[in-house]
């Protein structure tokens, strides 16, 4: 009889091995997901595909750190959507690789099954040419030089 048992109880245990979750389980982690969209402001339209933002998502609670960490680019409208981030509360890093050099951190909210926007503002910049430099000419004033004794 004791045999039949622990005949029972190997059999049980590698099925529990064996065994997936439920469907039910898996809906519920496609569920706490949502979506956001960073619309950035001020940027230049004639090299909208030179610009690349890396975006940085780091759990609130310190939990996670670089849950999303990846290089994204503006689309024609200056938009850039990130279709699936898990639900919660974040630390957000943007840094401009392009021809903005602009660091933002801000505190953003995903809820579930929903769809947030986030304005960014962009400081102006322009793109660099050899021809517009322009270096200033010095002629150093050697009589209005002041003279530091030593002791």
């Amino acid at each position: 009889m004791k045999q039949i048992y622990l005949y029972l109880a190997c059999l049980l245990f590698t099925l529990t091995v064996y065994a997936e979750k439920s469907p039910r389980a898996k809906a519920k982690k496609i569920a706490a997901v949502g979506a956001i969209q960073f619309k950035l402001n001020n940027a230049t339209p004639a090299v909208e595909n030179k610009d690349s933002v890396l975006i940085i998502f780091d759990r609130y609670d310190h939990t996670g750190a670089g849950v999303i960490y990846q290089v994204f680019y503006a689309d024609q409208d200056n938009n850039i959507t990130i279709p699936v981030v898990p639900a919660g509360k974040y630390f957000v890093t943007i840094q401009c690789l392009g021809m903005h050099h602009d660091r933002l951190e801000k505190i953003v909210t995903i809820k579930s099954q929903k769809s947030g926007t986030v304005k960014i503002g962009l400081e102006d910049s322009e793109e660099f040419s050899k021809d517009k430099v322009v270096i200033p000419t010095y002629a150093p004033k050697f009589a209005e030089l002041a003279v530091l004794k030593m002791k």
